[in-house]
């Protein structure tokens, strides 16, 4: 069903597109980033292991210019921030090769607290004793001992994993 707004009624929901890019530009935009696009792509312009550690906060610019202004980061401490500093250079150049132009010139770093992604730790489950039992007995068929360790140890890293 068509509403006369144009949008489509699909009882009771409707897309969210619209109003999400309406409120994420308001949102961004007085944080000087005119888009998502520099928030999403950061990881890509710093590199993973500096992005877990450094976001860009703010884009700030001298008057109506739209080039040469101070990108603000917060970095998550110390490591991050001597990390970050040593790249600076070279992250203002990927910045501006992003955007296509020399919208960043300087950049100013903040300390504090990031919510830091840690890595997810693997859960070894128990193996079903049964597909163990199986396992060995197929494994004892194999004579010589250093090719029947080896594949036992691949069988059973196998029945870790699923």
């Amino acid at each position: 069903m068509v509403k006369e707004n144009g949008r489509r009624d699909y009882e009771g929901l409707a897309t969210l597109v619209p109003e999400i890019r309406v409120l994420t530009r308001q949102a961004l935009g007085a944080r000087g980033f005119s888009g998502a696009d520099i928030l999403e792509s950061w990881e890509d312009i710093v590199g993973p292991d500096l992005a877990k550690g450094v976001k860009p906060e703010k884009l700030t610019f001298e008057g109506n210019s739209r080039s040469k202004g101070t990108l603000v980061v917060k970095t998550a401490g110390g490591a991050f921030a001597m990390l970050f500093e040593h790249q600076k250079r070279r992250v203002i150049e990927r910045v501006n090769a992003f955007f296509g132009y020399p919208a960043v010139s300087h950049i100013k770093m903040i300390q504090g607290s990031l919510k830091l992604s840690m890595p997810k730790l693997e859960t070894k489950r128990p193996i079903d004793p049964k597909k163990l039992k199986e396992l060995t007995d197929k494994v004892a068929l194999i004579e010589d001992e250093d090719l029947r360790e080896r594949t036992y140890a691949v069988g059973e890293a196998m029945l870790k994993k699923k």
